[in-house]
């Protein structure tokens, strides 16, 4: 699932971006504002879609992972 959040992100932002599961979700640019672009391409990439509160509570990547994991069950 990480390799979904790095695709999402590199797709929003639209270059190749590395990530760890501990990298802070802000550390491309500000969260809030591109928390729903990322939503978006991992529910069009995974088919998984995150919940608002999910998003807003997210602080690193392995947040995201962890929704996406919970959520496809």
């Amino acid at each position: 699932m990480m390799a979904a959040v790095t695709s999402a992100y590199s797709r929003v932002l639209g270059h190749e971006v590395s990530m760890r599961e501990d990298t802070p979700v802000s550390a491309f640019g500000p969260w809030l504002e591109i928390a729903v672009l990322v939503a978006v391409a991992l529910k069009e990439s995974t088919g998984i879609a995150l919940s608002d509160t999910q998003l807003n509570s997210a602080r690193i990547a392995g947040d995201l992972v962890a929704g996406l994991e919970a959520n496809s069950q």
